[in-house]
């Protein structure tokens, strides 16, 4: 059995863990919004005024922090005047980027109502690419403002009397490519524009950027970050800038042992990414805090494709990668505020699937759960002794040794909490962890694993990857677990 030793400084706390990290993304496209949440009034299958009411109940479960909406490329083609308003009046248009009509009856009030049965922050994405300033800020006023206006009317009427008081705004999607093709110093031009009447509307807001997606064979998006900053210098329009990041290495349910590992290797390449963004943002903004956003991530499978709405398989290993870059995102809290996995509903890497009125939860639903105690802690300075794998990142120029094992910790109050995965697809892994500054009175834990990584839960099996109970006996201020090979495991350990 291989060993590793992981030493967690509970007097040495670093950057508050935001709880957005926690995020989620839901696009016009594919089942995600129309079956995967929205299944109208009429609907034989258990709705609250339209909404799904199993996937309400598995967000609320969650504490889903925050949703963006509605897109993606689509938000960049999406007019929001053509969904409000009686959704029998509502037009039917072409949704350009993912070949399907929409409906528009899912539109601004009925997302907003979602949120608040889900019990998140709503976060919307304006139209820069095909959208004026005019219509943004239109939007923004129907949202968000108390006086007396021709829009605040038409939101009472459309039964929402007070503003909703959206806080996060983006300013476009992905504008280097599908919101519209600019380059970093017109989309500069573009931001400073939009942004400037949308802060006028509601001075309170924060604004997102559009930032560079993980390209790395792209040397526009190499530059993106860079050189939009350096065009775009008005410090107090930029509240946040996000970047995506999608990863694949063979198929979603059939890879080899050597692809599972070289997606965990693509996690070098990302910290190295996320690094590269906080640098330039510390270089341009040395007064001002840019939050980092990664507001669309998640693993995207070859057999998601525009065709069968961008669904695929969902593994444990998806789940394992989807821990692991939680904790990356919690090393990295002190610049990282947001991130929004892709998507929440059958599409990608999502937490559910639906079959008509049946739903089931994936292996990263159960991570969120497993891992949601991270959410507003304070992340604790930690060091992990790991075996090694070798693996080349994509976009590095070498093989790496990689570690291993990959784990974080927090506090909140008299509990520390530890998240570690261990990836490898045959090995268990004891390992000694040692609590530096305090006693433990107790420990608790769960672990999310199965009989291999290639293991999903469908409609008719979905109970095959689910989390179970792990007994953990502690004295002082350590203890030895062993980690099963392909899993998640979470403590929770009750300061003395």
């Amino acid at each position: 059995m291989s060993r590793a030793s992981i030493r967690v400084w509970v007097d040495l706390p670093q950057a508050t863990i935001a709880a957005n990290l926690y995020g989620h993304f839901a696009e016009h496209l594919g089942r995600c919004i129309y079956e995967g949440i929205w299944v109208g009034p009429a609907s034989r299958i258990p709705n609250e005024n339209g909404l799904r009411l199993d996937v309400l109940a598995a967000l609320k479960q969650l504490r889903a922090p925050v949703v963006r909406w509605p897109g993606g490329c689509f938000a960049d083609d999406y007019h929001w005047r053509d969904g409000v308003g009686p959704r029998d009046t509502r037009p039917k248009t072409m949704n350009i980027w993912w070949q399907q009509t929409e409906p528009n009856e899912f539109g601004t009030d009925e997302f907003l109502r979602f949120c608040r049965a889900v019990g998140c922050d709503p976060y919307l994405c304006a139209n820069v690419g095909s959208g004026t300033p005019q219509e943004a800020r239109a939007w923004l006023e129907y949202c968000n403002f108390g006086g007396d206006t021709t829009l605040t009317a038409l939101r009472a009427a459309n039964g929402h009397p007070a503003p909703y008081g959206v806080r996060h705004w983006g300013v476009g999607n992905e504008n280097w490519g599908c919101g519209g093709g600019f380059s970093p110093e017109q989309y500069a031009q573009e931001f400073a524009r939009f942004s400037v009447y949308l802060r006028a509307v509601d001075p309170v807001i924060e604004l997102v950027a559009s930032g560079a997606g993980m390209d790395l064979a792209n040397p526009i998006l190499m530059r993106w970050n860079h050189d939009f900053c350096a065009a775009m210098p008005h410090a107090h329009l930029i509240d946040h800038l996000a970047m995506h990041a999608y990863f694949a290495r063979g198929k979603g349910a059939e890879f080899h042992d050597a692809e599972h590992y070289a997606l965990f290797g693509d996690l070098v390449t990302f910290e190295r990414e996320i690094e590269r963004a906080d640098h330039v943002l510390g270089y341009f903004y040395p007064h001002k805090r840019v939050g980092l956003i990664i507001d669309e991530w998640g693993v995207w499978h070859p057999e998601a494709t525009v065709d069968n709405g961008l669904e695929q398989p969902n593994t444990l290993r998806d789940a394992l990668f989807a821990a692991s870059c939680l904790n990356l995102f919690h090393r990295h809290a002190r610049r990282i505020v947001m991130a929004n996995i892709a998507q929440t509903i059958n599409v990608l890497q999502c937490l559910a699937i639906t079959e008509e009125d049946r739903m089931a939860l994936t292996p990263t639903y159960h991570v969120y759960d497993m891992m949601r105690p991270h959410m507003g802690a304070r992340l604790l300075t930690s060091e992990v002794e790991t075996p090694t794998f070798e693996a080349h990142p994509v976009g590095l120029h070498a093989k790496q040794a990689v570690p291993l094992l990959n784990a974080s910790a927090s506090i909140a109050g008299k509990k520390v909490f530890l998240s570690v995965v261990n990836p490898s697809v045959d090995q268990p892994i004891e390992t000694p962890i040692d609590l530096r500054g305090a006693g433990i009175a107790a420990v608790s834990g769960r672990v999310l694993t199965s009989a291999s990584p290639r293991d999903a839960n469908t409609i008719a099996a979905p109970k095959t990857v689910t989390p179970k109970r792990v007994k953990v006996e502690a004295s002082g201020g350590g203890f030895t677990c062993v980690l099963p090979p392909c899993s998640l495991t979470t403590l929770t350990i009750a300061l003395a």
